[in-house]
């Protein structure tokens, strides 16, 4: 009896003492996000903008959709230069026969939403493109799969440090259609010469095939990429593959965000690259 009566007390006191938490959640809105890389031996600037997702918000916003009423300006010693959104690929873009990228210049993107946010990031475009050495692929087949290979070998630049990435197409025709298909094959293998100025690299990745047998192709070939990159552009990609959840898919980030991001007001990145490419022919 006595300890039913001290249970009872006990319950009455932790009762008693129990109060209702009012905590004021921090005001938040979303911030634009912005997604350019530029490169010298491309056609078009094209720029991505969308909008993060407070963790706070009770807005729901649909945030893989584009904002197409934002001012975006791009900026260098060249001048200023607008570029317009194009309904078709939901990009912001300009040509670059109106305003070339040039190797070693530093660049400025301009974002002003229509709600007065104004998000800012800067770039340099590398001096050079880096040639590629070598491609191999070889075909090794353990007991999980399937898969090529590709050792891709370059004479990095000295002088500076440089960031790399190396990727690939995986394209295929078979003997019944003349159509050749392209798969983008995910390879984003990174690289930083920081202390190893000027020297031979070789940089590796690999591709799974699908059950389709390669025996019915008429042919297959890989259009293998090298490319030299800005600090930014190297930092994002690093900060993707570091994020186990995030891949190379991406949503605008949720704040706060552990991806990498160079832009001021908002989320994001804006990089530059140069690229160099070589074929190489596996059947």
């Amino acid at each position: 009896m006595l300890r039913f009566f001290i249970i009872l007390n006990c319950v009455f006191l932790f009762l008693s003492c129990a109060k209702e938490a009012n905590v004021k959640l921090p005001d938040a809105k979303p911030l634009p996000v912005i997604y350019s890389y530029i490169c010298p031996a491309d056609s078009v600037i094209r720029l991505k903008l969308m909008s993060s997702s407070p963790l706070y918000s009770s807005n729901q916003i649909e945030i893989l959709a584009p904002v197409s009423d934002g001012d975006v300006k791009i900026s260098s010693g060249q001048g200023t230069a607008q570029l317009i959104f194009n309904q078709n690929t939901r990009y912001y873009e300009l040509k670059t026969s109106a305003y070339p990228i040039v190797p070693g210049q530093v660049y400025k993107m301009t974002v002003t939403t229509s709600n007065g946010d104004v998000a800012t990031a800067e770039a340099q475009v590398p001096l050079s493109a880096v040639p590629i050495n070598t491609v191999t692929v070889e075909t090794i087949t353990p007991n999980f799969g399937t898969y090529d290979q590709i050792r891709v070998s370059f004479t990095e630049e000295t002088g500076r440090v440089n960031y790399y990435r190396i990727a690939a197409l995986h394209a295929f025709a078979h003997t019944v259609q003349s159509d050749t298909i392209a798969n983008d094959t995910r390879i984003n293998e990174l690289y930083s010469d920081m202390n190893h100025d000027g020297e031979n690299v070789s940089m590796d990745g690999r591709f799974f095939l699908g059950r389709d047998s390669t025996e019915y192709y008429a042919t297959e070939y890989y259009d293998v990429f090298l490319y030299n990159c800005s600090e930014s552009y190297y930092n994002f990609y690093k900060s993707l593959r570091n994020d186990p959840g995030s891949g190379i898919s991406f949503p605008p980030p949720a704040e706060p965000s552990l991806i990498y991001t160079n832009v001021k007001g908002g989320f994001g990145c804006f990089g530059a690259y140069t690229r160099s490419e070589l074929r190489y022919k596996k059947k």
